[in-house]
């Protein structure tokens, strides 16, 4: 009798489940704790899901979480032990739908089940799943469904933990030409679901492994087009600094443009809306939220709720990650080199111009390059003690690198 390891972040239905599917189950908890940070949540997730499964001889995982970094912490704990995995999460969602191109959902069969004959048989494991044409599957797909730049980071770390080399590069690649084509909350979605986006981009996937079997054989017949919605992420460059970062537009705007109100963290930044120092002609500039700065990458939720309270429709740049959907105006973030690195985004001051060129991917300034390098950054607080964030904020790989331990 297989024996299978059931993460989950709360008591599920999954074990009985497994069980009447003729496996033994396991059931493992997800930790309660949650780092505030993105990046750093899920390698805490990862290694409590490591370790909880070790000493438990596991032959196969179901992941029944359903919060992104958990999801991805799961999977690349299943990555470094070697066993086969599936996700039996909702796909309704971009990142689910992207995990599930990459080869870890079933789209027809009850996940139970398949997590019971996985385990069985032992393949495919999920480090053969993880590799360069069902990273492209992924990245497709849930840009399709309207993910924004946190999948990117969340796929850069399983490619790493898979070795996969060149994902980054492929990202920069295959973005830009991957628009979103479908409103998960249209009626075409609820129509037809994640299994018809699949078969609505079939032409454009590659035939790789999952858990069910190969995709195109798995997938139903296209259904008519879903209307184009049209949004994409593009990345946009200093060319004398390095820079980087990327940025969802749908074409309707060319250029951001505004002088510079700079803040080394999110809520310095939400005090200022709050007091009326950031006015509609500035450009908010939010630093200290990236990998190394919070420590973890931060997601702005709360700044965006604060623009939106004092309805303030200003383009933001940060080392962060945007709101989740639903929060309305441009977010440039995954700003490269980070604030807390010394990054020119931690070189800028209150009252620079700034404009960023959405057309041709360029980041513009009437400062002299020779300026910035002489301008002393703004200083970061760093994480103090000798604990699991400090050892992060020391060591994390920038976000286009997965955000993981370096």
């Amino acid at each position: 009798m297989p024996r299978v390891g059931v993460l989950s972040p709360e008591v599920s239905e999954y074990p009985d489940l497994v069980q009447e599917a003729g496996g033994e189950p396991v059931p493992l908890g997800l930790p309660l704790i949650r780092p505030a940070g993105v990046a750093l949540h899920r390698e805490w997730a990862a290694d409590w899901a490591q370790i909880s499964c070790s000493g438990e001889d596991l032959d196969g995982l179901l992941i029944s979480a359903v919060e992104p970094a958990e999801l991805a912490g799961s999977l690349i704990a299943a990555l470094r032990l070697s066993l086969p995995a599936i996700l039996a999460a909702p796909l309704a969602n971009p990142i689910t739908i992207a995990l599930a191109a990459l080869g870890f959902a079933s789209f027809t069969e009850d996940p139970a089940r398949v997590a019971v004959w996985l385990s069985g048989s032992g393949s495919p494991s999920s480090r053969e799943l993880v590799e360069g044409f069902s990273l492209a599957n992924a990245l497709r797909t849930g840009l399709a469904a309207g993910a924004g730049p946190e999948l990117l980071v969340h796929l850069a770390a399983l490619a790493r933990e898979a070795g996969a080399v060149g994902f980054p590069q492929m990202i920069r690649v295959l973005a830009p030409e991957s628009p979103q084509i479908v409103d998960l909350r249209s009626s075409w979605f609820a129509a037809h679901g994640a299994a018809g986006l699949f078969a609505h981009l079939d032409a454009t996937l590659h035939d790789t492994p999952t858990v069910a079997g190969p995709l195109k054989e798995i997938l139903p017949p296209a259904p008519a087009a879903s209307e184009m919605v049209g949004s994409r992420l593009v990345f946009i460059r200093g060319r004398a600094s390095g820079t980087e970062a990327v940025c969802r537009t749908d074409g309707s705007v060319d250029e951001l443009s505004g002088d510079c109100r700079f803040y080394a963290s999110e809520e310095a930044a939400i005090q200022g809306i709050g007091n009326g120092t950031v006015g509609p002609l500035d450009l908010l500039v939010v630093g200290g939220c990236g990998p190394r700065g919070r420590p973890g990458l931060l997601r702005l939720d709360r700044l965006g709720q604060a623009l939106s309270d004092a309805r303030l429709d200003v383009p933001v740049l940060t080392d962060g990650l945007p709101p989740d959907d639903g929060v309305s105006g441009h977010w440039v973030s995954l700003a490269t080199p980070e604030a807390a690195l010394g990054g020119v985004i931690s070189r800028l001051r209150d009252g620079d111009p700034l404009r960023l060129d959405l057309t041709e991917g360029l980041i513009r300034t009437s400062l002299m390059a020779e300026e910035l390098d002489r301008r002393e950054p703004f200083m970061i607080p760093t994480c103090p003690g000798f604990g699991y964030a400090a050892r992060y904020a020391r060591a994390a790989l920038s976000a286009l690198e997965g955000a993981g331990f370096g």
